[in-house]
């Protein structure tokens, strides 16, 4: 049976876990789809995205915060859920900091779906996976559906914008 105080950090949890993953082109039964010009500029520009979000993945694993805010804009905003936003590239670093300060993440992600508009793009994800609550050694399955807004800076594509919630009921500890 878990204690309120347990029940507490799984939720809380369940919405900062970030899982680490390896971009897939979908699950069965939801097509993936990529707007762009031309079926070739689809193909290259959903491989751009899917690197930089296994490069976020592996970031994620290592607890490489330095490697993650590289990866974002420069001026981000973070929105876990059940926590304020990170507004601005401190905001995000210390968001981060926290989140590995109190979790071991390791998951999988799946783009559903993603479409360029100018200097800007949007990513739809989903991820599962597990946690570990570093304090109590708690481990729980996780499912959250996330979407990364993209922004186009220096040549190169980095996360502007980035949310998710839960996906599944709350998890089950072990």
């Amino acid at each position: 049976m878990i204690k309120l105080g347990q029940l507490l950090v799984v939720s809380l949890v369940s919405g900062f876990a970030l899982t680490a993953f390896a971009a897939d082109s979908g699950t069965p039964g939801e097509e993936s789809q990529l707007v762009a010009s031309s079926a070739d500029e689809s193909e290259s520009t959903r491989r751009q995205f899917e690197k930089l979000i296994n490069t976020y993945g592996e970031g994620l694993t290592s607890k490489n915060v330095d490697g993650i805010l590289e990866l974002y804009s420069s001026d981000p905003v973070f929105m876990p859920e059940y926590a304020p936003p990170a507004v601005g590239r401190e905001a995000v670093r210390k968001a981060y900091e926290w989140v590995f300060a109190t979790l071991k993440l390791n998951g999988h992600f799946i783009v559903h779906e993603a479409e360029v508009i100018g200097d800007r793009a949007w990513v739809r994800t989903n991820s599962t996976g597990r946690f570990t609550v570093i304090a109590t050694g708690v481990e729980a399955d996780v499912a959250n559906s996330e979407f990364f807004l993209f922004k186009r800076e220096n040549g190169g594509w980095k996360i502007h914008r980035y949310i998710f919630t839960a996906s599944a009921p709350l998890p089950k500890t072990r």
